[in-house]
């Protein structure tokens, strides 16, 4: 029987507690999150909570979690980190805009994963939506993807708190990177850098 950290929850041999640092954002962190990456080892919205406890993860199949999800997200406040058609660069986005950003919603699954999210909540692609055009290159690479530019939902969420708060995120970035280090699956699984 496999041990676990009473902290970080990983298992005791991959344990990273030591590398875990708290980020402190004045925004409300929102993942929404497909129920198979809830259970995925390696998905980094566990790691994201243990350093911004505030974060709130909500399970996109339960129906009534995410009916009260929309009541609680105001058109006015919250931004839907997904690109899309409509959506801007967050770069780009004004002082004024950022300023009155207080809530940030990502989707935390595959890429047809996090479409068929937004598509069965239409409420979601009827916020403020934006997308990265100058996003540093994934350093996470214990999960293969065929998107160059997918970032993992960490990244995403310490790259969106830079834009808007110029926060120090690199804890963020520390704890992601203690998970691959510690990490024990086989090389295949790695994903290939070019």
């Amino acid at each position: 029987m496999r041990l676990y950290c009473e902290g970080c929850q990983y298992p005791q041999n991959t344990c990273i507690c030591d590398h875990i640092d708290k980020v402190k954002t004045a925004l409300d962190i929102i993942i929404v999150q497909h129920e198979k990456e809830a259970h995925h080892a390696k998905n980094t919205v566990r790691l994201l909570s243990l350093c911004i406890p505030s974060t709130q993860v909500v399970c996109a199949s339960d129906n009534s979690a995410m009916a009260a999800l929309e009541m609680q997200c105001s058109h006015k406040h919250s931004a839907l980190i997904y690109p899309s058609e409509t959506s801007t660069p967050l770069e780009n986005a004004s002082a004024t805009m950022s300023n009155q950003i207080s809530t940030l919603i990502l989707v935390d699954g595959s890429w047809k994963q996090a479409f068929g999210i937004v598509k069965r909540n239409p409420w979601l692609g009827g916020l403020p939506a934006f997308h990265f055009t100058n996003a540093p290159d994934s350093n996470y690479l214990i999960r293969h993807t065929s998107v160059a530019s997918a970032l993992s939902t960490l990244e995403a969420t310490a790259y969106a708190i830079s834009c808007i708060e110029n926060t120090n995120v690199l804890a963020l970035h520390r704890a992601q990177s203690a998970l691959q280090k510690m990490w024990q699956g086989p090389q295949s699984h790695r994903r290939k850098v070019q």
